[in-house]
Formats: C-alpha cells, sequence, structure tokens
C-alpha cells in the first residue's frame, strides 16, 4: 500500500504541476551552461580540456558574478599545471564544486564514500553535495540539504552557494530552515521539498559558448552563477513533470532560486496533520452522503467532494502549499465503493420488492393506477373533480347462463369476460376501475396527460368490445339480442379513494357515473348493445356510423336525454 499510495500521490502531484503552470524563478540566479554548442557538435569534456573550464571560471568572476557553483564532480587528477591553473581560477571568486555521497551497496542505507573533487581544488574552493532525492519513476522530489557522508555532515552545494552569496546566516529549528528572515518548511531528514518552476530553459541561461568568447558583466554582474552540462548525452538528466529530460544542473539551479526566495513548496510534519485531517472529513462526508441519500444523489455528491476536494488542494498547491492528493483518496474511496455498493444491493432488493409491490398491484387496480400510486403513495388522498368519459358495460341473460353453466362453467365465463374487458379498455387508454360481476365500470382521460380525443378511444373501445363478445359463441345471444349492453356518457365526476384506512380503492362518483350507469337501461329497451349520451358523442371527433338517435327518459331523471344507440355492431375502424 505504501508504494501505491506513493506513486498515485506522485502522478497527482505532476498533474497539479500541469494545472498550476510554470514559475518564475529567482532573477539572481542564472545558468551557464555547457551545451552542443560549446563542445563544437558534442566532443566531450576532457577533449576540450581544464583550461577551457578554467577560462570560462575567469571570465565568470569577470563578468562581476558574486558566486559560483559548479556542477562538475572534479574528482579525476589531470595534467597538473592544467589543474593548477583551473585551481587559480577557482580562487577568482567564491566557488562552490560538487561532491556526491554514494549509497549503492551500503549497509542499513549508510554513506559508502563520498566522490571529491581533487585536493587541488578543495584547497582551491568549497564544496558541496549534489545529491537529489528522486521517487520510483526518478523525477527529483527533495534535496537533502544536510547529509552524513564520509562520517561528516555536508552541506548541499546549493545551501553553501546561496549562504555566501547572501551573506546570512542559516539555522534549523523546528523542521525548518532559518536563511536570514526567511523561513523554508522542511519534510524529515532536513528534505527540502523541491518545487520544479517548468520545463527545461525555465532558469535564465546563458551558453558557455558565449562567455568562452569574453566576460558578460550585463548578463552576469552580480548573480549566484550556476555552471553545469546540459549538452547532449553529457552529464546527469532527470525527468520532471515539466519535461522528460532535464539536465541535472538546471535542478541545482532550481534548489538555489528556492533558497534564494523563489518560488517553493511547503510540505512538513504540519501539512501532514492536515493531510489525516482531510482524509477523515472527506472520508466521513462521503459516507455520511452515501447512507444518508440516494445512491444516485449520494455517488454524486461524493464525486463532487473528491473533485472538490483536489480543487482545493490544487490551489493550495499553486500557493505553494503542498498537501497530498492520494491519501484522502485512499482513504475515502475503498469505504465509499464499500458503501455504495452495499446501498446499490440494498436499494436493488427494494426496487425489487417495490416492483413485485406494483405487479400486485396492478392486479387490483388498473395499470394506470397502480403505477400512479407507486409514485404517489398519497394520491387522491383528498378527491379531485375532473370531466372523463365514463363506461360502463355488463353482459346479457347473464342470470340464465349461470344457471346453464354452473359455477365452474360461471367462473370462467367471467373470467373470459374480464379479459376481454381489460384488453379493448386500457389497450384503448382506459382504465378499469371495478369489475362487478358480469359488468364493469371503466373511465377514459383518467391520465392527465392533455388528451382531447379519450371519446373517440372510448366509443373504439366499447365497438370493439361489442364485436368481440357477439363473436363469441359463449356470449352471443340466439333470440337476437346483443351479448352486451354498454352506457357511454361524459362530464365531471369526483375522483377519490373510498374504503378504511387499510382497505381502500379508487372510484368515481357523481351524476355523470349515475347517468351513464342508467344509459345501459336504455339499451335493454331500445334492443341496443351501445348507448351514448348526446354529451359524450359532442366530445366525439369522427362519430362512427349506423347509429340512430332518439330523446329518452331516464329513471329517476327529470325531461327527457338525446341518445346514440347501435344495435348490431358490425366491423367498426
Amino acid at each position: 500500500m505504501p508504494v501505491v499510495s506513493e506513486t498515485l500521490e506522485n502522478r497527482l502531484t505532476d498533474l497539479r504541476y500541469r494545472l498550476t503552470g510554470q514559475r518564475t524563478p529567482e532573477p539572481s540566479v542564472v545558468l551557464v551552461a555547457i551545451d552542443d554548442r560549446t563542445l563544437d557538435g558534442g566532443s566531450s569534456a576532457s577533449a576540450q580540456g581544464r583550461d577551457r573550464l578554467a577560462r570560462l571560471i575567469r571570465n565568470i568572476s569577470d563578468s562581476g558574478a558574486r558566486t559560483l557553483a559548479v556542477d562538475i564532480l572534479l574528482t579525476e587528477a589531470g595534467d597538473p599545471d592544467t589543474d593548477d591553473a583551473l585551481a587559480q581560477a577557482l580562487r577568482a571568486i567564491p566557488t562552490f564544486l560538487a561532491s556526491a555521497a554514494r549509497f549503492e551497496g551500503a549497509p542499513d542505507g549508510a554513506t559508502a564514500g563520498v566522490l571529491l573533487p581533487q585536493p587541488v581544488f578543495r584547497q582551491a574552493a568549497q564544496i558541496g553535495l549534489v545529491n537529489l532525492s528522486t521517487d520510483t519513476g526518478g523525477i527529483p522530489r527533495y534535496i537533502p540539504l544536510l547529509l552524513e557522508a564520509g562520517g561528516e555532515i555536508r552541506p548541499a552545494m546549493a545551501l553553501a552557494a546561496v549562504l555566501s552569496y547572501s551573506g546570512e546566516k542559516a539555522s534549523f529549528d523546528g523542521g525548518a530552515l532559518q536563511i536570514g528572515s526567511r523561513r523554508l518548511p522542511l519534510d524529515a531528514g532536513f528534505n527540502l521539498p523541491l518545487r520544479h518552476l517548468g520545463p527545461s530553459g525555465t532558469v535564465p541561461g546563458i551558453s558557455a559558448a558565449d562567455l568562452l568568447r569574453g566576460p558578460q558583466p550585463d548578463r552576469l554582474k552580480d548573480r549566484l552563477v550556476v555552471l553545469g552540462y546540459t549538452a547532449s548525452g553529457v552529464g546527469d538528466r532527470f525527468p520532471t513533470p515539466f519535461d522528460p529530460s532535464t539536465p541535472g544542473v538546471e535542478i541545482i539551479a532550481t534548489t538555489v532560486s528556492q533558497l534564494l526566495g523563489g518560488p517553493g513548496l511547503w510540505r512538513d510534519d504540519t501539512t501532514r496533520v492536515w493531510d489525516a485531517g482531510h482524509a477523515v472529513l472527506l472520508t466521513a462526508a462521503s459516507m455520511v452522503a452515501l447512507i444518508c441519500l440516494p445512491l444516485g444523489a449520494g455517488a454524486a455528491v461524493v464525486a463532487f467532494l473528491v473533485a472538490g476536494s483536489f480543487a482545493v488542494i490544487t490551489g493550495l498547491f499553486a500557493t505553494g502549499i503542498w498537501m497530498s492528493a492520494a491519501l484522502p483518496l485512499i482513504c475515502a474511496v475503498p469505504p465509499s465503493l464499500a458503501c455504495g455498493g452495499l446501498r446499490y444491493r440494498t436499494e436493488r432488493r427494494r426496487a425489487h420488492r417495490s416492483e413485485q409491490a406494483v405487479r400486485a398491484l396492478r392486479r387490483f387496480q388498473s395499470p394506470m393506477l397502480a403505477d400512479r400510486i407507486a409514485r404517489e403513495p398519497d394520491y387522491l388522498l383528498r378527491p379531485v373533480t375532473r370531466d372523463m368519459q365514463v363506461f360502463f358495460v355488463d353482459l346479457t341473460g347473464f342470470t340464465t347462463l349461470s344457471q346453464k353453466l354452473g359455477s365452474e362453467g360461471t367462473r370462467a365465463l367471467l373470467s373470459r369476460f374480464h379479459s376481454l374487458v381489460g384488453e379493448e379498455i386500457e389497450g384503448a387508454g382506459g382504465s378499469v376501475l371495478n369489475y362487478m360481476g358480469d359488468g364493469a365500470l371503466a373511465v377514459f382521460g383518467l391520465a392527465e396527460t392533455g388528451e382531447v380525443h379519450s371519446a373517440d378511444a372510448c366509443i373504439g373501445a366499447a365497438l370493439a368490445l361489442a364485436q368481440k363478445l357477439e363473436a363469441e359463441d359463449s356470449f352471443a345471444r340466439t333470440d337476437g339480442t346483443p351479448a352486451c349492453r354498454i352506457g357511454l356518457h361524459s362530464g365531471p365526476v369526483v375522483l377519490s379513494r373510498l374504503g378504511t384506512d387499510t382497505h381502500q380503492q379508487v372510484t368515481v362518483s357523481g351524476d355523470t357515473v349515475n347517468l351513464a350507469s342508467r344509459l345501459m337501461e336504455v339499451a335493454k329497451e331500445e334492443r341496443a348493445a351501445i348507448v351514448a349520451s348526446g354529451e359524450f358523442m359532442q366530445n366525439v371527433m369522427t362519430p362512427p356510423g349506423a347509429a340512430r338517435s332518439a330523446q329518452v327518459r331516464i329513471r329517476g331523471r327529470e325531461g327527457t336525454v338525446q341518445v346514440h344507440a347501435w344495435t348490431v355492431p358490425d366491423n367498426h375502424s
């Protein structure tokens, strides 16, 4: 897990570098690069000779540079006269030479030794370590400012050069480096978190080839100069968040800039405490969201929290505060996934039970009503008045049929009748509210979809149902009367729940319902299969033909009512 955490943190840190962009180095630092042009197209450093290096350093000194840091390991002995000339050049300016602690093959991580410049150069200049602390991908993350090497505590070359250049004193106190008025927080082991500034070339530089032609006081006066190789294939190179290959001397120059007050990073014990608090807070908030909210909303909140968390620490990174991006994710994501998975299983079981309940409800209510009640359990707690088409139907001569068929035959007959009623009415968009033995009550216009042709659907369903009942021998009459009687009427109805708190049903009531029921009596008197009121037919866009009209009296009502009757239904489209 630590390896996974470190790798994830490094990748997320590189992403933050790219998101926050390039930074401007401290202007006092200038890089003198021994580049391809200096080496005449890539010849080796030894071929150039230390005499040219001595001339280069003299010209840097003559340019008015205040301090020089040389990122070149002068470990091998050369020609005595040439080495003496180079030593003389080094004495002309406060110079710090590179040395390197070697860890390879050492037991328990102790240093195996130190690569030091030749004695003649150590007498002419001071030395400092140029070791870098890299991650598993080779990207430098820290600069060890103090390191035990060769039995001594040795400073980093960048730190020694900065103190010489600024004339300030340094002290280590409370996990921080104090240089004059500048306080630089350190991570464990006197490690300075390295703030990469940008791609190769971000630190202002000058080619050594130009300096070999003569001093450059306009570019180097009063500067701290870092000298080293940038030529292809020469010197150490490292990947950075901005560049796949950056010369090591640029990393040293970046460190010098940071120590002089340039852009840096704050990562120490305090930020690690903040990391822990951030991880706990993000984990707790994510768990609360997943537990208290519906799964979809909870997952969206968790995604928002994670994105917001990364946005906040990216904003802090832009100001120089390096908080961990990996730790909150590692702490929050696994329990969130586990909790989300548990919620998903729970909600799936709940949804399955709800689907079962709706399927069961559909067996006792029309599908349209069942779906509505499932979505809105409080539907029709208060009655509402709506304009609807009311549809009553019953079988003709059912008493005689039931006596002839017996109980089992009657049950089969009613089952077939109810199936036909449901198929035709619900298939046309209506809702069957009640099955009443050999009859049924249905309405059209319940869906509240703004449908204006529900009367057409209603009359179409009535004609189709009457035709199907007439076509089946079990329902057809031999005395010439229709197999069924249907009453259709339009008008306002009261839609409500009836019953007790533990057993309720949805139904309609009102004068419209009563009149529709009475129209079946008119159908019996008129020997008709379907009787529709004049009010109903006013709502029909395309009235079916073969109907007769009459003014009839309705039992219990004053005056007459205009009706339209269909005696023998044929194929209607």
